[in-house]
């Protein structure tokens, strides 16, 4: 298994766990394949699941999360490489297992 495509599993089980969906609910959003393609948009969409319902703290980590990977919007894992996937997922899983 590739590193993109690795983390790209670790972001769907993340997804289909807090959402209880299957990877093609949600208009498609929790499959790989999608997450490969838009890893940024599949992660912001766990995060603001969660924005409104958490204390200030969270909401920067949230906050500074976004803004750190902003430029990746829009951008394949391959596009952004795998050292800075695998530390877009590091920080995710990091702001996910404390919430």
């Amino acid at each position: 298994m590739s590193g993109s495509q690795k983390y790209a599993y670790q972001i769907e089980v993340t997804l289909k766990a807090i959402f209880q969906c299957s990877k093609y609910d949600i208009g498609g959003i929790a499959d790989q394949s999608f997450i490969r393609k838009q890893p940024f948009i599949a992660i912001a969409f766990v995060l603001g699941n969660f924005y409104n319902r958490i204390d200030s703290s969270f909401k920067e980590r949230i906050d500074g999360f976004l803004g750190k990977y902003y430029l990746d919007m829009g951008k394949s894992m391959e596009e952004i490489g795998e050292d800075r996937a695998r530390d877009m997922v590091k920080d995710f899983n990091s702001i996910v297992s404390t919430i």
